[in-house]
């Protein structure tokens, strides 16, 4: 393939229709570093910094979103599920802190290692667990 050819291909960038990018501008102004991604037939994912935050969204092409992931630090979610988590685990093994919202919940993801397994731990905004998965 020519030089030409693989930087025609290189620089296309898949751009969601109308209706995804106008609920994403109206559900995150001023966001920048944006990069969208046709992940199906009917779904739209975008990375973006959003209030100096990295976020990823999930977006169907009729524009409805459909999940946001906002990764965060330990100082970032709330006490209780620091408590709760503290209880049971050592954040030696911390990895990634999620929040993740959805149009019906917020939950926030702990992924950690402990020297047995990797787990990744759900937590409600009260720090009830809600899931948990060994991975």
């Amino acid at each position: 393939m020519s030089l030409s050819v693989k930087r025609l291909f290189r620089s296309r960038k898949p751009i969601a229709n109308a209706m995804v990018l106008s609920s994403f501008n109206l559900k995150f102004p001023k966001s920048t570093h944006i990069l969208w991604q046709q992940t199906g037939v009917f779904k739209w994912h975008v990375n973006f910094k959003h209030k100096k935050k990295k976020c990823t969204a999930l977006f169907n092409s009729e524009g409805t979103w459909l999940e946001t992931i906002t990764f965060i630090s330990w100082d970032k979610i709330p006490e209780q599920i620091q408590r709760t988590m503290e209880e049971k685990y050592t954040r030696n093994g911390l990895q990634q802190i999620y929040h993740v919202q959805t149009p019906n919940r917020s939950i926030y993801e702990i992924n950690l290692n402990t020297s047995l397994y990797s787990l990744k731990l759900l937590y409600d905004h009260s720090g009830k667990i809600v899931g948990k998965l060994f991975l």
